[in-house]
């Protein structure tokens, strides 16, 4: 939302050359479980182990990352001035100082009590203009708006989306909007669901045309095996409007379908782009561009506007919890880049212990997320992964291979949804 993104570049670019080519091999997913026993997987190489396909273009340097300056003493360079933040309390979305937190504005949906546990969902479009799906009192179902934030942090022209509104008891858990804003894509859940009320159902993902009003609907199919159940983890633009990656995840049982309740080996994920202007159908028939590799868990997965690069979030080791609750993901996270056109890795440009994860603080579908800006050029990370006490949770920019944390920090004001 500045002229600060010109002057980002990426410090891997240079480190990429020397990284060694890995081996490709057929993947299959692990389990995520919640508050049961862990994985007795064993920890992974540190390389990323990808399979990729498809997208034949060049990798480009500049994505996700800039270069460190010098004095420590001194905030760095921010990516954008302002982020937009929904309180995981209130479901208020705020436009907040990215130096220092404050609000500056607030998006102007009333009270969002009557959607009870359903959060908001929010993307960037680039250019200042932003895509919010929430609950609004009085209006049956929820809607998708559509708004603008000035380079002063005011928010501009607030208004519902043409075709907007999404289905009684389906609401959005996934949302992205093309650069040009043109078109958004929604990857949609029926929240009764979460309340273990009627049937079990898989996810669909809408994408809808901004300008006329139209959706087209893509449901999840079921892949070999006995896969039947679908979610959307993660969904991002490639190339304006010709593209779109989606990461799906399908679960063989129907206890929590594509969620943390799936059995042990009863789950995979896999990136697939599909074409937004054709009719619908199932993601299955769009192009294979990643899918997990053994002994490990990808949790999410982006590709650059350009086309060129994965970014995904990685997990591996062994799953920690506490004497009391036992841990829900594996250990060790890793945020790397994957050359989209060979499948190589690009390198890792962020590592963590995530140590203790038997509690959630954050939305239970994602509570850990990738979000990058609509340029590819700045990346929020968000834990709402945490031990007994959330102490170790965690939320910030990636600068280099460094965590800058978004202010304000801390238990009171968690996230349930960002983007800038």
């Amino acid at each position: 939302m500045n002229t600060a993104l010109d002057r980002l570049t990426d410090a891997m670019g240079a480190a990429a050359a020397t990284v060694r080519e890995e081996e490709l091999r057929p993947l299959t997913m692990p389990e995520r479980r919640r508050r049961l026993s862990p994985w007795a997987a064993p920890v992974a190489a540190a390389a990323a182990v990808v399979l990729v396909i498809g997208l034949a273009v060049s990798v480009s340097n500049g994505l996700f990352g800039v270069r460190r300056s010098g004095g420590g003493a001194h905030l760095p360079a921010v990516p954008h001035r302002y982020y937009l933040a929904t309180d995981l309390g209130t479901w208020k979305t705020a436009v907040r100082s990215t130096a220092t937190g404050k609000v500056v504005a607030v998006v102007p949906v009333p009270s969002l009590s009557v959607a009870g546990t359903v959060s908001p969902a929010l993307a960037s479009a680039g250019n200042g203009t932003f895509y919010l799906a929430a609950f609004e009192h009085h209006v049956r179902g929820e809607q998708i708006y559509r708004f603008r934030v000035t380079t002063a942090g005011h928010v501009m022209g607030f208004t519902r989306v043409p075709g907007g509104a999404l289905r009684p008891g389906w609401v959005a858990d996934a949302l992205a909007a093309s650069p040009d804003g043109s078109q958004v894509a929604v990857g949609a859940y029926y929240y009764p669901d979460h309340g273990r009320y009627g049937p079990q159902r898989s996810d669909e993902l809408v994408v809808i045309n901004t300008a006329t009003g139209a959706q087209r609907t893509w449901r999840g199919g079921s892949p070999a095996g006995g896969y039947k159940f679908f979610r959307v983890a993660s969904l991002s633009w490639t190339g304006e409007v010709r593209g779109l990656a989606v990461l799906g995840e399908w679960c063989k049982a129907a206890s929590d379908p594509g969620g943390e309740g799936c059995p042990r080996r009863e789950r995979l994920a896999q990136l697939r782009a599909i074409n937004p202007a054709s009719r619908g159908g199932s993601v299955l028939a769009g192009q294979l561009l990643l899918r997990q590799a053994p002994r490990t868990y990808l949790a999410q997965a982006l590709v650059s506007p350009d086309g060129s690069v994965i970014t995904a979030m990685v997990l591996r080791g062994k799953i920690v919890g506490n004497p009391d609750i036992s841990g829900i993901y594996p250990r060790y996270m890793s945020v790397e880049r994957i050359a989209a056109a060979t499948g190589h890795l690009l390198g890792v440009i962020y590592r963590r212990d995530l140590g203790d994860t038997s509690s959630v603080s954050g939305p239970m579908s994602d509570p850990l997320t990738l979000i990058a800006d609509a340029a590819g050029r700045g990346l929020i990370l968000d834990g709402g992964i945490c031990n007994r006490h959330c102490t170790n949770e965690f939320n910030g920019w990636l600068r280099g291979g460094t965590l800058v944390p978004l202010r304000p920090a801390g238990f009171a004001h968690r996230e349930a949804a960002e983007a800038w």
